[in-house]
């Protein structure tokens, strides 16, 4: 492992395309300038979570005061992760948007990226202090995405302290890990095979195509294919399905009333929980859930997702998506859904789920008329 000092660290990013010999160097003359000697002294854990951002290849989020959140968030957005990226992602327009009056609603982070909305749910106690947290579940929205492979990493403590600036990466894997390995830096996800994002979305926004196409750009391949195929295959799926499975006078308009003899059918069949998920791949049960999330679709509305990551409640199993942004996001998993009525053994279970998915696109709605009402008032 390499000694690290700021000299070192510096030619390390240099060697690894992460910057310029021309930046490293006017960030080293800065520095000697103040104190020559610092450049050539072992860092502490500290010290180069300060410097890494001087050198233009990470950005820090506050963790004290900082006044008000949307200045700073604004600040944050517009400014480091714009220069930070080079220019690959432009923020602009960030808007804190809540209902003044009403001190129980959500709050929302708006704003564009490369000229397309971004909506993300922050929560703040006080006006002083950044949604730290927040910001670490969202952070990858503002990865260049397409060709480019850099993410950000958000770098991790050897011990957790209040109020600590939480500093953010921009590497490509293999950057990440060659600081990790011969720097001893260490970084959240990084053995993870995340999704990158892809091209954004070119169908017009709002509608269940631009919602899909969204989908699409953090999935990986084998989950595209067994979407594609999923969905290819649901017209001749659900005719054989009825066919087989439902008696003659078996209601299939997609509507609530037909979730309600589907209802009566799961209840007919499976004991339990255990009984019902354990059958994911009977041919009652695919046809099932294929039913219920085609009905799902058409009654809220959403689309169908599918993820292939195995440690996850939503991984491996179609599953049903609000047409929201991922702030408003409500996601209903048929199989889990069926599972819980055989468990459950309650009537009216799988017309609820509907309502889950309303009330997403209800929350995203009125979010919009706030950011519309605070756009008018700013315009004033």
């Amino acid at each position: 492992m390499a000694r690290r000092t700021l000299r070192a660290l510096a030619e390390w990013m240099v060697g690894l395309g992460m910057l310029t010999e021309e930046k490293a160097a006017a960030v080293l003359a800065g520095i000697a300038e103040w104190r020559e000697d610092h450049l050539d002294e072992d860092l502490s854990e500290r010290d180069v979570f300060g410097w890494l951002p001087e050198f233009g290849v990470a950005i820090s989020v506050h963790g004290e005061d900082v006044d008000y959140v949307e200045s700073y968030y604004a600040y944050l957005l517009e400014t480091q992760v714009t220069a930070c990226t080079g220019g690959a992602v432009v923020v602009t327009d960030v808007v804190l948007v809540r209902d003044e009056d009403d001190e129980d609603s959500a709050e929302y982070l708006h704003f564009l990226r490369n000229g397309e909305a971004v909506w993300w749910h922050v929560e703040h106690q006080s006006d002083d202090y950044v949604d730290q947290a927040a910001v670490s579940e969202q952070i990858n929205d503002l990865d260049p995405g397409g060709d480019d492979p850099r993410v950000f990493y958000e770098l991790l403590r050897e011990k957790r302290e209040a109020c600590q600036d939480d500093v953010y990466v921009l590497a490509s894997p293999k950057q990440a890990m060659a600081l990790r390995d011969e720097f001893g830096l260490d970084f959240h996800g990084l053995d993870a095979d995340w999704p990158r994002l892809g091209e954004p979305p070119t169908a017009e926004p709002g509608t269940v195509e631009w919602y899909m196409q969204d989908a699409r750009q953090s999935m990986t391949e084998p989950a595209k294919v067994f979407l594609d195929t999923w969905l290819s295959d649901m017209a001749d799926a659900l005719d054989g399905w009825r066919a087989r499975f439902l008696p003659e006078d078996h209601r299939v308009d997609f509507s609530l009333d037909s979730l309600d003899a589907l209802e009566r059918q799961v209840l007919h069949r499976f004991a339990d929980w255990n009984a019902a998920h354990s059958a994911a791949d009977d041919p009652f049960v695919v046809g099932a859930v294929r039913y219920l999330g085609e009905t799902l679709i058409r009654q809220a509305p959403g689309h169908w997702d599918y993820r292939d990551t195995a440690d996850s409640l939503y991984g491996r199993v179609p599953l049903v998506r609000s047409n929201t942004p991922a702030a408003f996001r409500a996601i209903v998993v048929p199989l889990h859904l069926l599972s819980r009525l055989a468990e459950d053994r309650r009537f009216g279970i799988l017309r609820e789920s509907v309502e889950e998915l309303q009330d997403a696109t209800e929350e995203y709605t009125t979010a919009l008329r706030t950011l519309d009402s605070i756009r008018r008032s700013s315009a004033e």
